[in-house]
């Protein structure tokens, strides 16, 4: 029975999408695309960056007050992968 059922679907013919059919998935595509990228440039890119400026910002204030530079023990080359 099911089989029947797919030969006749086979059968019928399928119509032609509209005319703008492309250039409407394209641009709805385009505009989501473009604000999630958007979103994550401002929560991930901005807040990576303003995060070591601040740290930087803070390193550069102990040098003047203190006049000593003491980098951190992560700090310096890192082995190769």
């Amino acid at each position: 029975m099911a089989t029947d059922l797919f030969e006749r679907l086979a059968d019928l013919p399928i119509p032609a999408p509209p005319p703008t059919f492309n250039k409407a998935l394209h641009q709805r595509l385009n505009n989501r695309l473009l604000a999630g990228q958007l979103l994550d440039l401002a929560v991930r890119g901005f807040g990576f960056a303003l995060w070591h400026l601040a740290r930087a910002g803070v390193g550069l204030l102990t040098l003047t007050l203190t006049g000593k530079f003491e980098p951190r023990s992560g700090d310096g080359p890192r082995p190769a992968p």
